[in-house]
């Protein structure tokens, strides 16, 4: 028996159950996608703490690498031409081998 009205009832049960399944599908998206946001967003996070000390640690080195160059320039300045003679002899402030030399090697 093919009646209309049972035809018109199947056609929207089954409207009913794809709406279901595309209701629950596009909540697993969403739910996916902020999941997503929300690991990029610790990413940026580990990232940009990593930076900061990675900067905090080159901006110590810079300023004991200023230091060392202000006590340089402190020491040729004071005691003239014969300064080099003392850096030299010292050993910590500037290398013994001229520049050219350590490249080569």
């Amino acid at each position: 028996m093919d009646h209309p009205i049972v035809g018109l009832f199947a056609y929207q049960e089954a409207l009913l159950i794809e709406a279901a399944f595309g209701l629950a599908l596009l909540v697993m998206i969403w739910v996916g996608f902020r999941r997503w946001l929300q690991h990029k967003e610790r990413l940026g996070h580990l990232i940009a703490e990593q930076t900061a000390e990675r900067a905090a640690r080159h901006g110590a080195q810079m300023e004991r690498v200023e230091a060392r160059l202000a006590t340089i320039e402190q020491r040729i300045s004071d005691a003239g031409a014969g300064a080099t003679a003392q850096i030299e002899g010292d050993g910590t402030a500037l290398p013994s081998e001229p520049v050219e030399r350590r490249d080569k090697a």
